[in-house]
């Protein structure tokens, strides 16, 4: 009896594995089909969804922008290698629209001393006269990146309405939020769209949840070359060197200069106690006042 039972067992097993074959088969010569068919990329992206265009990819692709005027270029360079620091700032941020205080920015600097003091040599020592001692300084550092909400808005973005965005000036919040899907260039904006080719791009930008556009913005833009830890040595330099002793705002021109490009212009905003904002411009103002 036990030998009938085995013998029919094994006759049943032999069977699925003879209609298994085939199909294992298919399946496999698809996927190899389909491995063979994609080109590889230099680099490893999310595509945009819900038709979103991206900021960012691999092709060249030339396009009629505002400036230059006189010939087409690239608006959406590859995308940028991120540092540790960049993905900090990122964590920092959290989800697009969230709200970034003071204890947030404390925590990010504790985890990264080496760019507190790599800020504070950039600063001669001292943001205020006479606080020169390690906590006073990351005090002073997180109270004008905090009081006017200058991190959040230079680094994340902000919902301000359906038709803007505060801020959004990190080149890693773009490519994140490429990622993630969630944001894209806007479409059908060239008037407002000015490129420095690899340095500054100024394009528009939606923010979609599924097929619904939360909020837009046509012009807003950012330094490809700059990570996170280059713009706040250089706004928080911009602080220092531009001398501003009333509660209003006042605006200069900070020279960014890097290896990696041609000096280019930043606008700086600040208050006596606070940064405001700090972003790249292709087409600064000749009589704007220099921050240095």
């Amino acid at each position: 009896m036990s030998r009938l039972v085995t013998s029919s067992v094994c006759g049943v097993a032999l069977l699925l594995i003879g209609i298994s074959l085939p199909i294992i088969q298919s399946v496999t010569a698809k996927s190899l089909r389909s491995q063979t068919v994609q080109s590889p990329k230099k680099r490893s992206i999310k595509p945009a969804k819900s038709g979103l265009l991206p900021f960012f990819d691999q092709d060249n692709n030339p396009v009629t922008v505002s400036v230059p005027r006189n010939r087409k270029v690239d608006i959406t360079p590859v995308p940028p290698q991120l540092n540790a620091f960049d993905r900090k700032v990122l964590n920092t941020c959290g989800t697009f629209g969230s709200k970034v205080g003071t204890i947030g920015i404390r925590r990010l600097l504790a985890e990264s001393p080496q760019v507190v003091q790599q800020i504070k040599q950039a600063v001669g020592g001292e943001l205020f006269l006479g606080r020169r001692s390690e906590n006073q300084f990351r005090d002073d550092l997180i109270t004008i990146w905090s009081d006017r909400g200058a991190f959040e808005h230079i680094f994340c973005g902000q919902i301000r309405g359906s038709n803007q965005i505060g801020g959004l000036h990190f080149v890693g919040r773009y490519l994140q939020l490429q990622n993630q899907g969630i944001a894209g260039r806007l479409p059908n904006n060239s008037k407002a769209e000015e490129v420095i080719d690899g340095e500054i791009y100024t394009l528009g930008v939606e923010v979609r949840q599924g097929d619904r556009v939360v909020t837009k913005d046509s012009k807003k833009g950012y330094s490809y070359v700059s990570n996170a830890q280059e713009i706040l040595i250089d706004a928080t330099r911009a602080f220092k060197s531009f001398r501003n002793t009333s509660n209003a705002n006042r605006a200069c021109l900070y020279t960014v200069r890097d290896s990696s490009a041609p000096p280019f212009k930043a606008v700086f905003v600040k208050t006596n106690r606070a940064i405001v904002t700090f972003y790249p411009d292709a087409t600064p103002k000749p009589n704007e006042a220099s921050c240095e």
